[in-house]
């Protein structure tokens, strides 16, 4: 295993554990007892047997605005301070880490075609299709807990993508593929019209791409939280996402974790993950905590364990 292999792992096991570590939280819109017994959820697909189709566009706006909000609270203000770390650790690594996976992509056809599958896999196509899927299946068998989900995941991908376009048109930072400077050359506030000529020159920072995915797995878990292959699944998923994008030029390992958060944290603003009295009891037991250990020269990973 190479050591670019490892700032993959390092970044995806540090996301876990920052997961593990905040709170989804409730919000107003949508844990209310009261509300509930009105509406089984504020974006229902299905209302009183009527397609309330526009609830998952509607619902964008106030997604948003309680993910900004939601930002600056104790709890998320100290996990920002964790991602900037995380952001410029990994920026050291981002060059090197590039021309290695693009090596790859560029001489293993097994590689390359991996890598192509899952860049396929994190774009809002394959997404919309997934969410196409679910509806099909909750109309045929009147299942609206499917629906729901459907109506979930276009609403979480909406949302995170229309975070992560402001930031891209922000920071405007170059990808790898476009990129003449060592880390990427960042050009804040470009234009719309210079972004939209020569996007590959702009879009890097953060990951649209890492956030839809991450919003629609964290929607899809949580609206099945008996499935309880779709995390450890989707997590692995997730970090050969994050390796797909950086072989194929678009992204740099540093735009992966704020892009990661992003989708997390609108997963979980969209479909709220329900905790159980198990759930709870469970969470006071013994636990595991792995985290990277980067220094000059060398990447490695530090364990421990409470009980």
């Amino acid at each position: 295993m190479t050591k670019y292999s490892l700032v993959l792992i390092s970044f995806l096991i540090t996301s876990l554990q920052l997961i593990a570590s905040q709170p989804t939280g409730n919000h107003p819109a949508k844990d209310s007892a009261s509300e509930n017994s009105k509406n089984i959820k504020v974006n229902a697909l299905v209302e009183n047997n009527t397609l309330n189709w526009y609830q998952m566009v509607a619902d964008v706006p106030r997604d948003d605005y309680l993910f900004i909000t939601k930002s600056f609270t104790g709890p998320n203000v100290s996990a920002y301070v964790t991602i900037a770390a995380l952001t410029g650790a990994l920026m050291r690594f981002d060059k090197s880490g590039w021309r290695y996976e693009n090596r790859l992509y560029k001489t293993s056809y097994a590689f390359r075609n991996t890598s192509n599958v899952f860049e396929f896999l994190g774009n809002g196509g394959s997404h919309f299709i997934l969410s196409g899927l679910f509806a099909a299946y909750g109309l045929a068998e009147h299942d609206e807990s499917a629906l729901r989900t459907a109506s979930n995941i276009v609403e979480a991908e909406l949302s995170a993508g229309l975070l992560v376009q402001i930031l891209k048109r922000i920071t405007g930072r170059e990808s790898p593929a476009g990129s003449d400077k060592t880390l990427g050359d960042w050009k804040f506030f470009p234009s719309i019209k210079e972004y939209q000529k020569d996007q590959p020159k702009y879009y890097s920072f953060p990951s649209g791409h890492m956030a839809a995915a991450a919003a629609v797995l964290t929607v899809v878990a949580n609206d099945n939280p008996q499935c309880t292959w779709i995390r450890p699944a989707g997590y692995c998923a997730l970090g050969i996402l994050g390796i797909s994008l950086v072989s194929e030029g678009m992204h740099w390992y540093s735009d992966l974790p704020l892009g990661f958060f992003i989708g997390y944290s609108i997963g979980n603003i969209v479909a709220p993950e329900i905790k159980t009295d198990k759930d709870h009891s469970s969470s006071k037991t013994s636990q595991v905590i792995i985290m990277p250990n980067i220094g000059y020269n060398n990447l490695g990973l530090s364990m421990s364990y409470t009980f």
